[in-house]
């Protein structure tokens, strides 16, 4: 049996909290645990955390890629999920991915299709299994080719040290992404919409936007070849 461990990071958003930890408790496949990393916000997290069975782990705020690996690092799973605190699994979600696992036992990564909801309402299917080449820079624009949410399989998390604390202002999945396929690992998508994806006014990823020269830079900085 897959052993699921959800990780969800939270920050400032209680108001979306419970949601997301009702749609993974609403699982058909159920997680093997769930834990949810308090990075120092300043709202309810703690109280509405704690009304719920999950490990509950706070730290100072340290930013995203620190959260995630607070959560790694106190994983007893196999597989790796993160769900930010404002998004959501469809009640099959670990269902589909503990079957693709099963068909797909030599893959390190499980990508699940998403729709956007809030202020877009996009479906986005993934490209069949994408490669690492499918990643490269278009024209300076990166090709982020999977979500943040992706079952990740915990060993090969480990080898690669988890998400780079370098990244403080965003795009640290697709950077841990290209590790991992720098390192050897494999993708396999699912062309099914299993993640609700909430879409706001302003969120992190204008931020990372925001900051894209700079983390560009890093990128290619690790992954020289990126930049050819």
């Amino acid at each position: 049996m897959t052993k699921f461990s959800i990780v969800i990071p939270a920050y400032n958003q209680s108001q979306y909290l419970s949601e997301c930890i009702e749609s993974v408790l609403a699982q058909t496949y159920k997680p093997y645990e769930i834990i949810c990393v308090n990075d120092g916000s300043q709202d309810g997290t703690r109280y509405i955390a704690q009304q719920y069975p999950v490990k509950y782990i706070e730290q100072v705020n340290k930013g995203l890629s620190s959260a995630r690996n607070t959560g790694i690092m106190n994983m007893t799973g196999d597989y790796f999920f993160p769900l930010d605190s404002d998004d959501m699994m469809t009640e099959n979600c670990l269902q589909r991915i503990a079957d693709t696992i099963a068909e797909n036992p030599d893959a390190d990564i499980i990508a699940p299709s998403f729709k956007c909801f809030g202020k877009y309402t996009d479906q986005v299917i993934l490209m069949p299994n994408p490669k690492l080449e499918d990643f490269k820079f278009i024209n300076g624009v990166p090709q982020n080719r999977i979500g943040y949410f992706s079952a990740i399989k915990k060993d090969a998390l480990l080898e690669v040290g988890g998400y780079s604390p370098k990244m403080t202002f965003g795009w640290e999945d697709l950077h841990l992404t290209i590790n991992l396929l720098s390192h050897g690992k494999k993708i396999i998508t699912i062309p099914e919409v299993l993640i609700l994806y909430r879409t706001k006014e302003h969120s992190m990823i204008h931020e990372a936007n925001a900051h894209a020269t700079e983390l560009t830079s890093q990128i290619f900085k690790d992954f020289p070849s990126f930049s050819q």
